[in-house]
């Protein structure tokens, strides 16, 4: 459990003009990171554009970053998708390459049984041997995991931890308190400090590709009890997390990557290109966020 805990870069997916996947670009991403204090990547996620991903890209990802990282911090791949035997044949593979667990959306669209929920997590499980997160993000899913609801599977030694991307606090002390030895992964960024005090120990999070010295830093001073100011830190955090997320997130941070030499593209369609206003504003909020963030 202690291997899987720290703060995670929700890696985004680079591509090229083409929508293509620029594979070489993920290995500078890693590099880039590892040297700014990332203590491990989640890849294929929401931020990597999971399901505008066919499952052999998502193969490859995974395969790609485990490459690029050596070793040096753990690699989690989000494995979650509609059908249960994609689900299986994902997870196989990334862990047959090397990461040190897979985590899971559960399956969507269909109005699926709490019971067939369950049974998919526990399909992979046992069919792929990869230790398991559970991906709690209810806004996209429209399934909200609580620790009652998700009992069956936080009893399976298998079931590692939770990434708890959703606003419901209590749900996640509630599990954090019957479940106390999984691992518990904040996922809204602008919530780090919050959600650390409801009982994450670890993030994945899509500015931390951006930010990672800076939620290095606030669960630092959260631990010393300096809280407030951890919250100083967060709100630095909070300024750029506002700033993406009013020109679509995963686009913004790719561009904000791309104004410090990586260039990483576009979201695959059907997101639109960010506009030439919303570049200029992005651009404009790297400078002043530069400048907070170096204070």
């Amino acid at each position: 459990m202690d291997k899987i805990r720290g703060i995670y870069s929700a890696l985004i997916t680079p591509m090229h003009a083409d929508e293509s996947v620029d594979y070489e670009m993920i290995a500078r991403l890693v590099e880039r990171q590892i040297s700014q204090g990332v203590g491990g990547f989640y890849c294929c996620g929401s931020s990597g554009e999971a399901l505008l991903l066919s499952l052999e890209e998502r193969k490859r990802i995974a395969a790609t970053v485990v490459k690029a990282v050596a070793g040096r911090v753990p690699v989690i791949a989000h494995v979650g998708t509609i059908r249960t035997a994609d689900a299986v044949e994902l997870a196989a593979s990334a862990y047959g390459d090397g990461v040190v667990a897979v985590s899971m959306i559960p399956p969507y669209y269909y109005k699926f049984s709490q019971d067939e929920i369950i049974g998919y997590y526990e399909d992979v499980v046992v069919k792929s041997g990869a230790p398991v997160i559970i991906y709690n993000i209810p806004q996209f899913t429209g399934v909200a995991f609580t620790k009652d609801n998700s009992r069956r599977l936080l009893e399976n030694p298998k079931v590692v931890g939770v990434k708890h991307t959703s606003t419901d606090l209590y749900a996640l002390e509630r599990m954090r308190s019957a479940f106390p030895d999984k691992v518990y992964f904040n996922g809204f960024d602008e919530m780090f400090l919050s959600a650390l005090a409801a009982g994450a120990d670890s993030a994945i999070g899509t500015t931390v590709n951006l930010f990672a010295p800076r939620f290095n830093l606030i669960r630092q001073l959260f631990l010393q009890g300096e809280m407030s100011q951890a919250l100083v830190e967060q709100e630095k955090v909070n300024q750029g997390v506002e700033l993406f997320v009013r020109h679509g997130i995963f686009n913004a941070v790719k561009y904000a990557l791309s104004l410090d030499g990586l260039e990483c593209g576009r979201c695959r369609a059907p997101f639109k290109p960010l506009t030439a206003q919303a570049q200029v504003e992005i651009r404009q909020g790297m400078e002043m966020l530069s400048c907070s963030l170096s204070s």
